[in-house]
């Protein structure tokens, strides 16, 4: 170990010791039993149950409040809010019971049903034609579908500790989608899984099914056919839930808008993080005996803090994602519209229902319900996905173009006179980075979720979060209540 190393455990060493439920603390700097770095479904639930087993903890997020990408918009002065991240809470493990722990209490989730056309926003082009599945095909192709999928349940969620190898893993999840849906014949059931779950896939058909059931699986099939619940926060507001956990870890051991800027991560010595606030420039050294990670390891600017070793970059480098943001936007064309636009190519008529837009596209113009978040316009969330660059910039010009072209052919009304259409307004937009992570068939023949899951504990550094687990919030939730013990445990 070298002397400077050896010093600063020293310097550390010496401060001042406060409660349990707290770090040391002294002249900026901080000594704590687990730093965990993000605080959004997978850090802010980590910090809390950590808690609760009698350590201590600081939780570095570089927002300005837990829950990431939950996303919940608050009309200015006023109490009104809509979400536009996370529109639901599946009904899994433990977190009806973690919502009472809260004093949170639940609704069913909303439903916005409005007029809705259809059109290929590439051109404009409306698509008349276009059939959805009657009702009791579209039941009996997810009955199906949730047969299928109940058979991998346990190697998908809440983690991939059961997932095989080679030979062993199932043809079924190896499949390109599209191939996989005419093997079974569930044509119908496609719709709703690409409504509900789809766009951040990007082109579902091409992805592997595997891909697929991460974002859209069992839970969500029983969800689709009433036999597994859901609910929202009652006061239509999912951030509420974030800001209880925030309450009840403590605002003390929560450093915002906050990132680290370097470390030293050993196996045996523990971290020792430099975080600095993004505001004020302060910059905080904090040692733990245990480092957890719940943010995606992936984008070199990301990463580059951590000093990740060769093994680490080997790994992460096989991921492969789309950028995804979530917006709401207002313009006088689609107020006037008054109704829901789907994207989708013209091959998509009538029944092609495995046709999706190519990466880059705009999922919908969705109209939403004034009524709870007390707008004085209507206002319509979007969701745009893009390629692993794509930027604010990149989604923002998106967002105009499309709309250009739904006006120019008529199918949103024209509101201005001249030759200049009036800009989009951007209400609130949420980068939720990359989306649905992803490897390729043969990495996971070659055993990648072993290899994976084989850095928990690598140089004192543990992992949760979407990267390590299905993409669903109380699914991250219950990957943590096994995880960890076994971090505690030292397994």
């Amino acid at each position: 170990m070298s002397y400077l190393w050896v010093n600063l455990l020293s310097i550390l060493a010496a401060l001042t010791s406060i409660p349990a439920s707290a770090g040391t603390s002294s002249n900026n700097a901080i000594k704590t039993d687990v730093v965990i770095v993000g605080g959004g479904a997978g850090g802010a639930h980590a910090a809390l149950r950590l808690m609760d087993m009698g350590k201590r903890i600081i939780l570095i997020e570089q927002d300005s409040i837990l829950g990431g990408n939950v996303d919940s918009y608050t009309t200015p002065g006023t109490d009104n809010s809509m979400d536009f991240g996370v529109f639901s809470f599946i009904d899994y493990g433990g977190a009806t019971a973690l919502f009472e722990r809260l004093n949170s209490s639940t609704a069913p989730p909303a439903r916005v049903r409005a007029p809705t056309k259809y059109a290929d926003f590439t051109t404009g082009e409306l698509i008349p034609d276009y059939a959805a599945p009657v009702s009791a095909a579209a039941k009996a192709a997810m009955e199906k579908y949730l047969s299928i999928c109940e058979q991998y349940e346990d190697m998908i969620i809440p983690g991939y500790w059961n997932f095989p190898t080679g030979d062993g893993i199932p043809k079924d999840l190896l499949l390109r989608f599209g191939n996989f849906v005419k093997r079974h014949g569930i044509e119908d059931a496609v719709p709703q899984i690409y409504a509900a779950t789809g766009f951040g896939v990007g082109r579902q058909a091409d992805e592997l099914t595997l891909t697929v059931m991460q974002a859209f699986g069992a839970q969500m099939a029983r969800s689709m056919l009433g036999r597994q619940g859901g609910f929202i926060t009652a006061s239509h507001r999912n951030q509420d839930v974030y800001d209880a956990m925030a309450r009840e870890i403590g605002e003390e051991f929560i450093l915002y808008e906050t990132k680290v800027v370097r470390s030293v991560r050993t196996p045996d010595d523990g971290v020792v993080l430099t975080a600095r606030n993004q505001m004020t420039g302060k910059e905080t050294t904090i040692h733990a005996t245990k480092l957890l990670m719940a943010i995606r390891p992936v984008g070199e600017e990301a990463m580059r803090p951590f000093d990740l070793n060769e093994r680490e970059r080997s790994i992460f480098s096989k991921f492969d994602y789309h950028q995804l943001w979530a917006a709401l936007v207002r313009h006088p064309s689609l107020t006037a519209g008054n109704t829901t636009v789907n994207n989708f190519p013209v091959a998509v008529a009538p029944s092609n229902y495995l046709e999706t837009p190519q990466v880059p596209f705009i999922g919908k113009f969705e109209l939403q319900d004034n009524t709870a978040g007390g707008l004085e316009s209507q206002v319509f969330r979007s969701l745009v996905i893009g390629t692993r660059e794509f930027g604010y910039a990149d989604a923002k010009e998106l967002l105009q173009s499309s709309l250009d072209r739904l006006v120019e052919q008529g199918i949103l009304p024209r509101t201005y006179t001249g030759d200049e259409q009036e800009q989009i307004e951007v209400v609130v937009i949420s980068d939720h980075g990359p989306s649905h992570v992803r490897v390729s068939a043969d990495e996971l023949r070659d055993g990648f979720f072993q290899k994976l899951y084989a850095l928990q504990g690598h140089r004192s550094t543990w992992w949760t979060g979407a990267a390590f687990a299905s993409h669903f919030q109380t699914i991250i939730w219950e990957f943590n209540e096994v995880l960890l013990p076994q971090m505690l445990g030292g397994k």
